[in-house]
């Protein structure tokens, strides 16, 4: 009986184990998730300017910060901010540099821009801290509509 007993204790500490990092797993999967939709839908934005007019300020070459709070991005909508605010627990940062004489792009005038959106957060641990720095990146090559 005795070691029955202690077999079960063993038994329900590993399974206590387990579900607190199968919940720090979903945790980080919803961070990264939410990081790749900011990617994404940045990417949409430039995409939607080049369509309508290639030479449009927002495709300028430079690179450009936002800090994105998470309680805004729940809702699938994101009004990321150009300066850190309170509980914007993820930065979008947007690289845009011509491309010349590469990648199928005629030299002169400038036909393509690249696009580079790095996100940047810190997902919770299974102990609680915030402690690890994690980035996503969204590579792309965008040309006006012909």
């Amino acid at each position: 009986m005795l070691v029955a007993t202690a077999v079960l204790a063993v038994g329900l500490v590993a399974i206590a184990t387990g579900f607190q990092y199968a919940t720090s797993g979903v945790a980080v999967g919803g961070g990264e998730s939410t990081a790749v939709f900011l990617a994404e839908q940045r990417v949409e934005q430039l995409r939607a300017d080049a369509m309508s007019d290639f030479s449009a300020p927002s495709l300028g070459p430079g690179t450009t910060t936002e800090y994105c709070a998470p309680a805004i991005i729940a809702g699938r909508t994101s009004t990321c901010q150009d300066t850190a605010g309170a509980g914007a627990s993820y930065v979008r940062r947007t690289t845009i540099s011509d491309v010349t004489g590469s990648m199928g792009c005629p030299a002169r005038p400038v036909w393509c821009k690249q696009v580079e959106v790095r996100v940047g957060y810190r997902p919770v641990t299974s102990t609680g801290e915030l402690n690890q720095a994690r980035e996503i990146d969204v590579i792309t090559v965008l040309g006006p509509r012909a």
